[in-house]
């Protein structure tokens, strides 16, 4: 595959997914018919899916992820930009395979009827998987696939390199955030989750657009 840069981090992510699905697949006869798979607003699971559907998603795209995100790779317009952030890239893959991994870890072990607080154990997850990530969304380049792709930051590199230092900044407040909302009552953590989705999402979008009106201003 063109382009096809394969590190550790992807090592780690294929293992970590094969050692998961392995543990699902171990324990499947064990397994109840459905499996949580997703967290309300409200921190606790509310959806429940085919024991086998929530293995093969969550288990298949923590395997399959880094294949996946240089399938992408290749076939970006912007391909050439990759290499100025490939430890970034690797990273970010690294980071979201184990968000997969993690949820159907959790999945699997509420099943087995063990109680860790599975939701909150996934919440924990992710909001570390963002603090990851926004460590290092300062250093990806302007491409198609990966980062804060408004029409503004597309459309002009130093609006994306200025929206994405503060996006990488935002990501880790709201990584913070999350960890910190599932220490707190029940009745603050819908009120956080939206605060986290707030500054980790709607600023960079809103700031995008602002600061592109003002270099063209």
């Amino acid at each position: 595959m063109e382009n096809f840069k394969w590190k550790w981090q992807d090592t780690l992510a294929v293992a970590a997914g094969l050692i998961t699905v392995g543990f699902a697949l171990v324990n499947y006869n064990r397994l109840p018919a459905q499996l949580p798979a997703h967290i309300g607003a409200s921190g606790e699971f509310d959806e429940f899916w085919k024991k086998s559907s929530v293995i093969l998603l969550f288990g298949g795209l923590g395997v399959l992820l880094p294949v996946l995100m240089q399938i992408t790779r290749s076939l970006d317009p912007k391909k050439e930009r990759y290499t100025k952030f490939e430890n970034a890239h690797a990273m970010i893959r690294l980071a979201v395979s184990l968000i997969f991994d993690s949820a159907l870890a959790v999945s699997v072990l509420y099943g087995l009827g063990i109680s860790l607080q599975g939701s909150r154990v996934a919440i924990i997850v992710l909001g570390a998987a963002l603090l990851v990530i926004g460590n290092y969304l300062p250093q990806v380049k302007d491409n198609y696939f990966l980062g804060v792709k408004t029409p503004w930051t597309l459309a002009s590199p130093e609006v994306w390199r200025r929206t994405h230092r503060l996006a990488g900044a935002l990501w880790s407040v709201a990584g913070l955030v999350i960890i910190i909302s599932t220490f707190l009552p029940e009745k603050w953590f819908t009120y956080t989750m939206i605060f986290a989705l707030l500054i980790a999402v709607v600023i960079p979008c809103v700031y995008s657009w602002a600061d592109y009106r003002r270099l063209k201003a």
